[in-house]
């Protein structure tokens, strides 16, 4: 990379972080051009020379964030797990991961596609973003269980509709605001699920 590719990457990168720090903090309700702008220390004309509009600087802060939540997640639980401890080694770390940052997880799961996406915008990486943690702890639980692939597929699915369905009444305060609940709620899915 010469000086100049450096300059705009950098530069880049402040708008991303602006973004991310008000996603985290407020919600994407707050995201804006002058918001991020003023946040990254640039005026808002100049975010348009490196995102083609506000969608896709949001669609990039989701793309980071199932970044971090990844690293989160394999930099917390052990290496050496069987596939069915591992799956629900990977499902507690999501859910406190989201937990943690109910901003994140609005934005990921709860926003129209066209808030936060441009057309060019590859949104299926957001659905597909929890099958990516878990598929290949799957495909081993499957292999061990030796289940046809309808009644895997199945159990899979629902398992992944439930994880989320939990995470949107918990952070919507639709059951409670109880942390210890959610968590065995999430242990009661697993153990229904996954069996060892």
């Amino acid at each position: 990379m010469d000086k100049k590719q450096i300059q705009e990457e950098r530069i880049k990168n402040f708008f991303l972080s602006a973004a991310k720090e008000l996603i985290r903090a407020e919600g994407i309700e707050v995201v804006s051009a002058r918001n991020v702008a003023e946040r990254a220390g640039y005026s808002y004309a100049t975010l348009y020379n490196y995102f083609k509009d506000i969608r896709d600087l949001i669609f990039s802060c989701a793309q980071d964030f199932m970044d971090e939540c990844r690293g989160y997640i394999f930099e917390n639980i052990p290496p050496e797990q069987d596939s069915a401890e591992r799956l629900n080694s990977i499902t507690i770390c999501y859910t406190r991961f989201f937990v943690q940052y109910p901003g994140i997880f609005e934005l990921l799961y709860q926003q129209k596609v066209s808030t936060i996406s441009t057309p060019d915008s590859k949104t299926g990486i957001i659905y597909s973003f929890f099958d990516s943690l878990t598929n290949d702890s799957w495909q081993e639980y499957f292999r061990k269980k030796q289940m046809n692939l309808k009644q895997a597929e199945t159990i899979r699915k629902n398992h992944k509709l439930a994880i989320h369905g939990l995470l949107l009444f918990y952070l919507n305060r639709r059951m409670g605001s109880d942390y210890a609940v959610l968590m065995e709620e999430v242990r009661s899915v697993n153990e229904y699920f996954i069996a060892p």
